[in-house]
């Protein structure tokens, strides 16, 4: 798999699609969708819209981030996808350095760590705070 990290199972009908509604949306996770809000609410608290967009840009990435079962990093999110633009890298840079200054997750249930071991996470700059 090119070295990514191994992914859990498809998600389960949640009702969350991966990138409606321009939030971040653990997209390979199981994890039911009281999980999933808690998660995107705690993210944008703590991140920030990098100077270099404005939220009426359409740009958007899409993160493989690895997780702890202390709901920690595990190692530097890998991108999957993204708008080929210099936006696109400000989005990338600007996700990756809020999935770092908001963790802990705690929302994230550790008997549940296998369904959120890997999540893929959509991100637009409606994901970040103005």
């Amino acid at each position: 798999m090119l070295g990514l990290p191994e992914a859990p199972p498809p998600p389960a009908a949640s009702g969350a699609q991966p990138g409606e509604g321009g939030d971040a949306t653990p997209a390979t996770s199981n994890l039911a969708s009281n999980l999933v809000e808690p998660f995107r609410r705690h993210l944008k608290t703590c991140s920030k819209l990098p100077a270099a967009l404005s939220p009426s840009d359409n740009v958007s990435v899409k993160l493989r981030v690895p997780m702890t079962s202390d709901g920690r990093l595990a190692g530097e999110p890998a991108l999957i996808e993204g708008s080929a633009s210099i936006k696109g890298v400000e989005l990338m840079r600007g996700a990756i350095a809020a999935l770092a200054a908001c963790q802990p997750y705690p929302m994230l249930p550790a008997d549940r760590y296998g369904e959120w071991k890997v999540l893929d996470l959509s991100f637009t700059p409606h994901d970040f705070s103005p």
